[in-house]
């Protein structure tokens, strides 16, 4: 139970890694608000952390307008009794193009969901955080913050974006009591890697891994109890890299 006592934020609680983070969470001990845009799949997680004997809330709504943020620690304080750790994960995502091909508007919402909502919850986590004697905030990033593939400009961004904020973030929080990590998955597969090819097959031959294989969400989650737990005390403005030697290649 190396969580147990710890409250929790996970965004993308609906999808593949974020359900896997919950999972471990609470089998780990630590109490959570599950937070995702999509009802069905976030009230799955919900159910599957339940039928553990865990405790969580879902939340509904949109990570990119700060009122969620603001919303979502409120639910934590008043109904986990605190806020230690932040799992910002929440993604949106376009076919693979390049940079030259994306529309504004979708770039906006790109950067809005998967770099701009890690500002907006640590932004309002922080403060409830250095309340409850500190905390570990987790951004989950990719290796492709590290190097790139084509048609993923919008990604690479984004990610890079959230691997260096960290580290700001780290600097400037450390003495509240505060680490803040970045966590990369490789490859990994999920609905939403999948749905950029034809099929399941084609995607799991372009996993360019030294493993041969597409990663699994059950491979990543334990990245995130280790960065949520204490054993990661001495561990801040990292970035924690599962990538089955991706980045090796």
């Amino acid at each position: 139970m190396r969580l147990e006592g710890k409250k929790a934020i996970v965004t993308g609680a609906g999808g593949g890694i974020g359900r896997a983070i919950c999972i471990d969470f609470a089998k780990e001990g630590a109490s959570q608000i599950c937070l995702d845009v999509n009802e069905e799949t976030v009230t799955e997680t919900v159910k599957e952390v339940t039928d553990l004997g865990g405790q969580a809330v879902a939340m509904v709504a949109d990570v990119a307008e700060e009122q969620t943020a603001i919303n979502a620690v409120k639910l934590a304080v008043d109904n986990l009794g605190g806020l230690n750790v932040l799992v910002s994960n929440a993604i949106t995502d376009i076919p693979y193009v390049p940079l030259t091909e994306i529309d504004a508007d979708d770039w906006r919402r790109l950067m809005d969901v998967n770099f701009n909502s890690s500002y907006l919850f640590c932004k309002h986590a922080i403060p409830a955080m250095e309340k409850d004697g500190g905390g570990s905030i987790i951004l989950v990033a990719s290796q492709l913050g590290r190097v790139a593939r084509p048609g993923r400009p919008w990604y690479c961004g984004a990610k890079g974006g959230l691997i260096n904020m960290a580290r700001a973030i780290a600097l400037d929080h450390a003495k509240q009591g505060i680490r803040c990590n970045a966590l990369s998955p490789g490859p990994i597969e999920t609905s939403r890697y999948v749905s950029n090819f034809a099929s399941v097959e084609e995607a799991r031959q372009n996993n360019f891994t030294l493993f041969d294989r597409l990663g699994l969400p059950e491979e990543i989650s334990p990245g995130a109890v280790f960065l949520a737990s204490d054993e990661s005390s001495f561990m801040t403005g990292s970035d924690l890299l599962i990538d089955g030697g991706f980045t090796s290649v």
